[in-house]
């Protein structure tokens, strides 16, 4: 006879974190009129009220899921100053195609070859670049049947795809052909060589022919320009008007930092008179904000475009969401943007801008990857929140000024990231 005694606390919400719902359901639901369901909900009830509560979506890694509609803000639920229910409703936007290349010859990832998916009819849909660890790469896309080319230009005149695993076309074909026709993850390896009459080329080598390449290379990193694009297009004003953009990066999480947000963009445009185009990370944008930031737009006059990317599953997972939001800013920057963007200005949300970046996008960084401005001093009365002024870091620095990633520039084409240097310090 076994005797089992059951305890429930009357605290019970005192060690319970997180609460979990299952949603998905194996097979499409139909009403009792013969309409399609209009998908699972998933409902938490009798939650504790005083706890600031998050809202988001665990999914399969090759899933990019993002909330479509809310009124509230879902990284600050505070049930206590809510009336009524918080309701949101999340979409899967894309399916992620993952794989890994190496060169055939050397058995290590081609830094800096870039490929191209599309389908028949569109063959330029994105792109990407390989990376130097594990020679990753992701590219988002849907179900359907996409092919994987090396892009037009050094990758396609130095590298030849020699063979292919896990793809839907013969191993030797060089047209890779790619079918998605299921909801799990897609994870290809491609393996390349090069061209005989190439094999003494760097791929990243800086010379003339190259950086006529890069800059060259237009801009098709999505097919849905309409839903992230604002103020326009630019190409017929020519290059020069093309290479004349200030490209602000920043990211954002929740309904104060993206107010925060609004701030800095209105303090960078009235500081300048260069155009801007601004660059958000879509992954933890509220849906208030991507419905209202058109119109911003076209009040304002700057071109703004949503970028997204999976964090890798091969690299340490973040359980915390801010420390994911300032990985993105530092260990994707190569492979967030199209690749015509060469430089990047990135600037955090709660920064106010009082000069023109104009002149921080010109800086020669000497072959640095990135250079750091340093903090003002201007304002004497903020002096006793400036800790570097004393104490250890006063004497680590020096006569040095202190510098952090609040606001930096970064290379971000293939070869300035290629270059694993000491950054660039701002004075």
């Amino acid at each position: 006879l076994l005797l089992v005694t059951y305890i429930i606390h009357p605290n019970v919400f005192g060690f319970l974190h997180s609460f979990y719902r299952f949603v998905l359901e194996p097979d499409v639901a139909f009403l009792a009129n013969d309409t399609a369901s209009p998908g699972p909900v998933a409902r938490f009830m009798e939650l504790p009220e005083s706890p600031l509560l998050t809202l988001n979506m665990i999914t399969p890694e090759s899933w990019m899921v993002q909330a479509e509609h809310s009124l509230h803000d879902l990284d600050n639920i505070h049930l206590q100053e809510v009336n009524g229910v918080v309701a949101a409703e999340f979409e899967l936007e894309h399916l992620l195609l993952e794989g890994h290349c190496f060169d055939l010859s050397t058995g290590q990832p081609p830094r800096g070859l870039q490929f191209t998916l599309g389908m028949s009819q569109d063959p330029l849909m994105y792109d990407t670049i390989v990376m130097a660890n594990l020679g990753y790469f992701q590219l988002k896309a849907n179900p359907g049947a996409w092919i994987l080319r090396l892009r037009k230009g050094r990758s396609e005149d130095i590298y030849q795809i020699i063979t292919h695993d896990g793809t839907d076309s013969p191993p030797d074909a060089e047209e890779v052909i790619v079918v998605l026709n299921s909801f799990h993850s897609k994870i290809i390896k491609v393996r390349v060589q090069k061209k005989a009459e190439k094999i003494n080329e760097d791929l990243l080598s800086e010379t003339s022919e190259s950086k006529g390449i890069w800059d060259s290379i237009v801009s098709v990193w999505s097919t849905f320009e309409m839903s992230i694009t604002g103020g326009g297009s630019k190409r017929d004003g020519g290059e020069k008007k093309k290479e004349d953009i200030l490209n602000i990066f920043s990211v954002a999480s929740g309904h104060l930092y993206e107010r925060f947000l609004r701030i800095m963009m209105l303090s960078v445009l009235r500081h300048t008179n260069t155009p801007v185009k601004f660059w958000f990370l879509k992954n933890y944008l509220s849906p208030s904000f991507k419905e209202t930031i058109s119109h911003m737009a076209k009040s304002y006059g700057f071109q703004y475009e949503l970028v997204q990317y999976k964090w890798p599953r091969w690299l340490h997972q973040q359980t915390e969401k801010q420390r994911i939001i300032w990985g993105y800013k530092i260990l994707f920057l190569d492979v967030l943007f199209p690749l015509a963007v060469d430089k990047i200005i990135f600037v955090d949300a709660d920064q106010i801008v009082r000069a023109d970046l104009k002149e921080l996008r010109d800086l020669d960084l000497e072959g640095a990857p990135y250079g750091y401005t340093p903090f003002c001093d201007s304002r004497k009365e903020m002096d006793g929140y400036r800790f570097w002024k004393s104490g250890y870091w006063a004497s680590h620095l020096g006569q040095r000024k202190y510098h952090i990633r609040a606001q930096e520039v970064a290379g971000v084409s293939p070869h300035t990231m290629g270059q694993q240097e000491t950054p660039a310090a701002v004075s």
